[in-house]
């Protein structure tokens, strides 16, 4: 399964919203979300490992200006010990992804299309930016968690990944979204559902870093710009 997460889609989809309510906006052309991030405590705490934040910038040029839009996501990943004997050392099949997209709206209309997507459109974007990823058209589960001193609904969808291209691991993703300080927040959490992994405790880690997210211009990130430049 190739970790990328959907941050290139969003960040495009962002731009032509703005776009087409360029006169709305006025002269502001530039809009930049705000990095979010769990800290290394708290991923330790869950097993996971930071792996960087990737920084995108979509622009386009509209009546000799030009819209820009930059997003940051980033990601975490966790070693599980699955009963196969290829994957005798582990292989990450825990992702823990946090995506941050600027809140573009005129007059109380949004224009980001992240602010109207449902649950089911996300998983869509988090399966179209996957190999060998299918996920359900529907969450079987649904649970209540408390970040960023706001209440959350996360909603919880079965699928598949097939894992160095000959292993196909039952999975769970596990998607949410929430508005703060001027941005968009998607947290992507996926995580084996596999006979001999605990899936109970595999969540409990997702929830770990779900309610320890912290958002905003002085979160410390590392941005990895070769990250970025392969999602662009």
């Amino acid at each position: 399964m190739h970790r990328r997460l959907f941050v290139a889609t969003v960040g495009a989809g962002g731009v032509g919203a703005v776009a087409g309510c360029l006169d709305a906006l006025g002269d502001v052309t530039t809009h930049t979300a705000s990095p979010a991030a769990v800290p290394d405590s708290v991923a330790t705490e869950a097993g996971y490992e930071y792996r960087g934040t990737a920084e995108t910038v979509e622009t386009e040029s509209i009546a000799s200006q030009t819209v820009e839009v930059t997003n940051y996501v980033s990601e975490y990943a966790r070693t599980v010990d699955l009963p196969l004997d290829r994957l005798a050392d582990g292989i990450e099949a825990g992702v823990f992804g946090l995506v941050t997209t600027p809140r573009l709206s005129v007059a109380g209309e949004a224009f980001n299309p992240v602010a109207d997507a449902s649950r089911t459109e996300l998983v869509d974007l988090v399966q179209n930016q996957y190999d060998d990823l299918v996920v359900a058209d529907e969450p079987t589960n649904r649970r209540t968690l408390e970040t960023l001193e706001q209440s959350i609904t996360v909603d919880s969808f079965e699928g598949e990944a097939s894992l160095l291209g000959d292993y196909d691991v039952d999975i769970f993703v596990d998607v949410t979204r929430l508005d703060h300080d001027g941005d968009h927040l998607v947290l992507v959490g996926i995580y084996p559902d596999f006979q001999g992994v605990d899936r109970g405790a595999e969540r409990e880690r997702i929830d770990v870093l779900l309610q320890g997210v912290e958002h905003g211009d002085d979160v410390d990130v590392a941005v990895d710009l070769e990250s970025r430049d392969a999602l662009l």
